[in-house]
């Protein structure tokens, strides 16, 4: 084999590893566009929601550098492989992978000082 046909099967080895990166980032951009709705809508955002993303985040980021992929040939894999998410979701999946937001959980509401576990009028056995 000449190093031209060994060279070019070594890029397109590497753009479908690229390509094969789309599924997690696209997963990685849906979690973050939901947390982001959750929080702009006052919807309940929990402790697991936000652990959930910030280990998409971890793992996508791990993905990315393994494979050594860089933004532009994330857009071009996005390009040529569009069924996996909303136009540019790969290359916000991967800004998350490289940024991930900081997503706080909504406060628990505050205690009005009743015991929610019985009634007041309610005697206890000792």
């Amino acid at each position: 084999m000449s190093d031209t046909q060994t060279e070019d099967q070594d890029i397109r080895a590497h753009q479908e590893e690229v390509a094969g990166l789309l599924p997690a980032l696209a997963q990685l951009d849906r979690a973050a566009a939901e947390l982001e709705e959750k929080t702009a809508s006052g919807q309940e955002v929990t402790p697991a929601d936000v652990s959930a993303y910030q280990q998409q985040a971890t793992h996508t980021r791990h993905l990315v550098d393994a494979v050594g992929a860089n933004h532009r040939e994330v857009a071009e894999a996005e390009k040529e492989h569009r069924g996996d998410g909303d136009k540019g979701f790969a290359t916000r999946g991967l800004d998350h992978a490289a940024h991930p937001h900081s997503f706080e959980p909504t406060p628990p509401p505050a205690d009005n000082g009743q015991d929610h576990d019985r009634d007041d009028d309610e005697e206890i056995d000792l």
